[in-house]
């Protein structure tokens, strides 16, 4: 009879602990199901290397409860797709502002700068080649590279490039506040293939950046020009 009563009284305890826990798991459900609880963020869908243009494919949008949100972290899409990753991203990871770099800015580097498809060369220049420290950051120059073509001596001046935007002054991504510095590289991002003709022409002539104005896009073709033609 003792033993009998100890059972009842050991499953009433039990079946009160269970209630207990139940109840409890439907108040942190409701609590955390509920939408005023919950907030969008945005994670990783796969690993994202470090310093990579993040995007679209590579992120979602969940809801977790505000608890978990921690400070700084992506709510829409929109505020990281086509950023670059500081450091590695792993799947599941919250996407936090601070781990982001817009590509616009000094700290992302050149690359981040270079459109696909597009190249960054820098060319050696002088004062009077670099236009005497007037080309800046985000502007846009023409090359011309004078030299003289195999079994000539008669020089020739041919524009090579046209329209290309100068990524950087020396190693100034963006144009100094302060007074400038003498400029001995100027780097243009070009096609590969106009890429090559710069190299060449660093190689076997000399070069002189032309600078255009911001409202001329136009590419033109330009006949090459040697001594004769000079004085035409």
């Amino acid at each position: 009879m003792k033993n009998k009563l100890i059972f009842i009284l050991a499953l009433i305890f039990a079946l009160a602990a269970g209630y207990g826990v139940y109840d409890y798991m439907g108040e942190i459900k409701a609590f955390y199901g509920s939408s005023e609880n919950l907030k969008t963020v945005v994670v990783a869908k796969k690993k994202i290397p470090p310093r990579m243009i993040i995007t679209e494919d590579m992120i979602e949008v969940r809801e977790i409860p505000s608890a978990y949100v921690v400070e700084g972290a992506v709510a829409e899409k929109k505020d990281a797709v086509g950023k670059l990753s500081r450091t590695e991203i792993y799947p599941g990871e919250l996407l936090l502002a601070g781990k982001l770099l817009d590509r616009k800015t000094t700290g992302a580097g050149l690359s981040a700068k270079v459109e696909p498809g597009k190249r960054a060369i820098s060319i050696p220049v002088d004062n009077v080649m670099g236009l005497h420290g007037l080309i800046n950051t985000g502007d846009r120059v023409d090359i011309i590279v004078t030299f003289e073509l195999p079994g000539e001596k008669t020089p020739i001046s041919a524009t090579v490039v046209q329209n290309v935007p100068v990524l950087a002054v020396n190693a100034n991504l963006e144009t100094p506040t302060q007074l400038k510095e003498e400029p001995k590289t100027v780097t243009v991002m070009v096609e590969p293939r106009e890429a090559q003709k710069i190299a060449l022409a660093i190689q076997q002539g000399s070069i002189q950046l032309v600078l255009r104005s911001p409202q001329d896009n136009n590419k033109n073709p330009v006949s090459p020009v040697n001594l004769q033609k000079l004085i035409e």
